[in-house]
């Protein structure tokens, strides 16, 4: 349908009206009244081009640029020759070039945004929506905008959060630093004068154990030194108490006495009292490592009366023994303390502590590898050990030897 058809002839200018009557299938088109010039030439007629909506909605959206389908029935008629139809596409006022299958238009889209009505020649297929790349919507520029500013609010929030954070952890990290720093000042000075006291004590014991032989008291001076304990200066405390024992308590009144312990013993239950005691004591630079133990021993008074009665009873066990090295010549006797209770590894354990004084451990020769002998005068020699045949047997129970066993006496080689 809407095909041009070219009729040549002569007088074609007489034509009033030229109409074209079609019959087929004993139906006439055109309302043709009078036939004035009959011809027989047949047509063949082919089904009319159809095109399909542009989408379901009947609009389409397409990006500037991009090539527009559209679809149809029908595009070409299956006439010989290769004939085929001339079809126009206008997006709004544009036309666009064409290519033409059987069942699609292929057009080029025009350099347009917005909806443009298209239009064929055969027909209204629909209405072509082109939008822009760099072209919002109001919503979606408010819905960005919104969303943004969301998004930095947050960020904001994070931000002064972790600031917040950090200048906390640096604080903290500060006040750690400064502790760490006071602590380890306090232990470096504990420590220099615990390493100070104890090099005096080496440095007294290493005189008294440089002489002929080692100090050895007389029984009632050693209980009486064992006995005898005395503060040299009052121990000042926070509150007003002062505590002297510069007499013995023996010359003080019991009931004074009695009473100042009761009070001092109900004032250790007090929290505050306690801390301002220790941190007192701790705060005197004459107060040392040993006193420390002292006041913080918890010893009763059975146990000291026990720990004392022990200390008498060992004193009558206590030799002096003059011992010669293994590489020792005559005249290198060394002075050694040891009781006549110890057995004879204990006694060889001793005399290695004071013959190899100052020399690491693990360079010292191990009790078991060496011999313990026992001289007396130049012919007598014994070689002492834990078990031998003289060693004591009391029902299945075998007693170690001892000194007191082999009979050693004082100044003994």
């Amino acid at each position: 349908g809407s095909t041009v058809i070219t009729v040549t002839g002569t007088h074609l200018q007489t034509i009033q009206e030229p109409k074209v009557r079609a019959k087929y299938g004993g139906v006439e088109t055109n309302n043709v009244s009078s036939l004035l010039v009959l011809n027989s030439t047949p047509f063949t007629h082919y089904p009319n081009p159809t095109f399909d909506l542009l989408g379901t909605s009947g609009i389409l959206e397409v990006k500037p640029g991009s090539p527009i389908i559209l679809k149809g029935k029908n595009l070409i008629p299956p006439a010989p020759g290769n004939n085929r139809l001339n079809y126009t596409v206008l997006i709004g006022e544009s036309p666009c070039l064409l290519t033409v299958s059987e069942n699609q238009l292929l057009c080029d889209s025009p350099d347009l945004t917005g909806e443009q009505r298209v239009v064929v020649s055969m027909g209204l297929p629909g209405i072509l929506h082109i939008y822009s790349d760099n072209t919002l919507t109001l919503p979606a520029i408010i819905g960005i905008g919104a969303g943004g500013g969301v998004l930095l609010i947050a960020i904001i929030a994070v931000l002064i959060a972790y600031k917040r954070k950090t200048r906390d952890a640096d604080r903290t990290l500060k006040r750690l630093q400064l502790q760490m720093d006071n602590l380890e000042s306090r232990v470096a000075l504990e420590c220099k004068e615990a390493f100070a006291e104890l090099q005096t004590d080496i440095q007294e014991l290493t005189n008294d154990m440089d002489g002929v032989k080692i100090p050895f008291l007389e029984y009632r001076t050693y209980t009486m030194r064992v006995i005898k304990t005395a503060l040299k200066s009052p121990v000042s405390l926070s509150g007003g108490l002062l505590w002297e024992l510069n007499a013995p308590l023996s010359l003080q009144s019991p009931a004074n006495v009695e009473k100042a312990l009761r009070l001092f013993s109900q004032l250790l239950n007090n929290k505050m009292f306690l801390l301002t005691f220790i941190h007192t004591l701790e705060a005197q630079r004459s107060f040392s490592m040993r006193d420390r133990g002292n006041v913080a021993s918890t010893e009763s008074v059975a146990e000291k009366m026990l720990t004392n009665w022990f200390t008498f009873l060992l004193h009558r066990f206590l030799k002096t023994l003059m011992c010669i090295p293994p590489e020792g010549e005559a005249g290198t006797e060394v002075p050694v303390k040891v009781l006549n209770c110890d057995t004879v590894t204990q006694v060889k354990d001793k005399l290695l502590d004071a013959v190899y004084k100052g020399i690491p451990f693990s360079q010292r020769p191990q009790a078991d590898d060496m011999d313990l002998e026992w001289r007396q005068g130049r012919l007598t020699r014994i070689i002492l050990q834990d078990e031998d045949v003289t060693t004591k047997i009391e029902s299945d129970w075998k007693r170690l030897n001892t000194l007191a066993h082999y009979q050693v006496q004082n100044l003994s080689e």
